[in-house]
């Protein structure tokens, strides 16, 4: 388990390409979101949110991904557990299973 210094060093920091691989799983997300029935649950929500990712200005897209990031790394065991170790497909994992409660 991460100690709450490796916590909190995950989400401040942007160097180490964290802030670049949680962008690339809100992008894959945002899109995937584009993508998917208009009967899917929360569907408006998480519609404004992919647009905002994929259309919006660069603060409101970055505010975004940190949101995501902050959220994955107090919640989530996997994230928690090696934080910087983290593979692709955690990243996308969490950021598609928090959608519905940052979308909101």
């Amino acid at each position: 388990m991460a100690t709450l210094s490796d916590m909190g060093n995950f989400w401040a920091a942007s160097s180490g390409g964290q802030y670049e691989r949680w962008l690339g799983g809100c992008l894959k997300t945002a899109y995937d979101v584009l993508n998917e029935s208009g009967a899917t649950t929360n569907h408006a929500d998480r519609l404004v949110w992919a647009n905002s990712i994929l259309g919006g200005d660069e603060s409101a897209t970055q505010a975004k991904v940190r949101a995501m990031m902050k959220y994955a790394i107090a919640s989530n065991a996997t994230i928690q557990s090696a934080p910087l170790s983290a593979t692709d497909n955690d990243i996308v994992f969490v950021v598609a299973s928090q959608l519905d409660i940052l979308a909101g």
